[in-house]
């Protein structure tokens, strides 16, 4: 089977491995479709590590001293089951976070199935909607609050698409035109630069002066951060679920912030098994609101590509490429 894996600093490579044997305890996937993650793997695909020694590649994992496979969304079908496992049959069509490849084995536990309700192209979106919803559940808005979300990849058009679904008066805020305008189709109120020399009236107008009583923040650099801060009320909330390489340029706790008394947060992982919002739970409730048609996620799905294309896709994003968003990669 073919399988892609980063080697170093921008290199890319499709590898023959063999198929991956079945455990007992779980499911063999044949992969329909996976999804980039353009923030997450265009790290990787840079070779940068998430922590200044340079000792690990995403949290919890080392970074490696050989070739390491990228991504994390795939929705497939069983083609093989373990003796242990009753809840899944051959042919279903299935959500695991597998990589870019042709095959994934997953432990039944951490499988998903999907509804046929809900295309394939959204379904594979699961994990990348799951990383909002955690940013946004982290947030605790209330009911009629104010959500700001600056930065407008796949991840903060995801954030847009629950706060639609919610109810929450949003502003969605980039630097990138077309992003703006996806934003407005995923039913931001008003999308906007902060270079535009509107800016502030704009806000002013849609939170009737009252400021961002949240504001997500999800274009990993930290003026994206400062722009947040600014831009919350008093008391308000900041919720980082961007990863950031790169070093602030302000002091955080000077002045006008200490006076502003804001919360800032950072988002990362679900609940433990068990909890009230656990992975299950999240997974649930986004796959119930995408079978009823209560979260839009369509405007956000620009590219659809075969997998030989993926290298072209990294290339094209690490070179700045602002209007890629949503990657559906096809792999039959």
């Amino acid at each position: 089977m073919k399988r892609l894996v980063i080697t170093g600093p921008r290199q890319v490579r499709f590898e023959d491995v063999p198929i991956p044997e079945c455990p007992p305890n779980g499911v063999l996937v044949k992969a329909m479709v996976t999804a980039i993650s353009t923030g997450t793997e265009i790290r990787v695909y840079r070779w940068l590590p998430v922590d200044e020694e340079g000792k690990m590649l995403h949290a919890g994992m080392p970074f490696p001293d050989g070739p390491t496979e990228n991504g994390y969304s795939m929705v497939g079908e069983i083609v093989d089951k373990g003796i242990g496992v009753c809840k899944f049959s051959i042919g279903d069509r299935v959500f695991v976070s597998g990589t870019h490849k042709e095959y994934e084995i997953a432990l039944a536990e951490d499988v998903i199935k999907i509804p046929d309700s809900i295309p394939t192209e959204q379904a594979v979106l699961l994990n990348l909607l799951g990383v909002a919803h955690i940013a946004l559940r982290a947030g605790t808005p209330n009911p009629g609050e104010n959500v700001a979300v600056v930065g407008l990849g796949v991840i903060g058009q995801s954030v847009l698409a629950w706060c639609r679904a919610f109810g929450f008066q949003t502003i969605g805020i980039d630097m990138d035109k077309p992003r703006l305008e996806i934003a407005k189709s995923m039913g931001a109120h008003a999308a906007i630069s902060p270079s535009d020399n509107n800016f502030q009236s704009t806000l002013d107008y849609v939170f009737r002066g009252n400021g961002a009583d949240l504001v997500i923040e999800a274009a990993s650099t930290w003026k994206a951060i400062q722009t947040s801060m600014d831009i919350t009320r008093k008391d308000g909330k900041v919720v980082v679920i961007a990863r950031h390489t790169d070093q602030p340029h302000y002091n955080l706790a000077g002045h006008p912030y200490l006076s502003k008394r804001l919360t800032l947060k950072t988002a990362y992982g679900y609940e433990e098994q068990g909890q009230r919002w656990d992975r299950d739970h999240c997974f649930q409730l986004a796959i119930d609101m995408l079978s009823r048609r209560e979260l839009t996620i369509t405007p956000m799905i620009t590219h659809s590509i075969s997998w030989q294309q993926i290298p072209e896709i990294y290339r094209r994003l690490d070179g700045g490429e602002s209007g890629i968003l949503g990657v559906i990669v096809n792999w039959t």
